[in-house]
């Protein structure tokens, strides 16, 4: 068994910072990123251990509290 395909395959935590009060969810989507772009995002964030969730969820937040 290969374990090395193991060992790159462990998930990221899932952040509780921004768990939703209610049911409802919003999904957003972001269309037409450079292929470029996202692959090195993708690969920024595995390295610093954080979900593109968490990345885009404390970007808006952060946005919003500035005013």
């Amino acid at each position: 068994m290969n374990t090395s395909k193991l060992a790159d395959m462990t998930k990221r935590q899932y952040s509780r910072e921004f768990t939703p009060k209610t049911e409802r969810r919003v999904m957003l989507t972001i269309d037409r990123i450079p292929p470029t772009l996202y692959a090195a995002v993708k690969a920024k964030a595995k390295r610093d251990g954080i979900s593109l969730r968490a990345l885009v969820l404390g970007w808006l937040k952060d946005w919003v509290e500035k005013g």
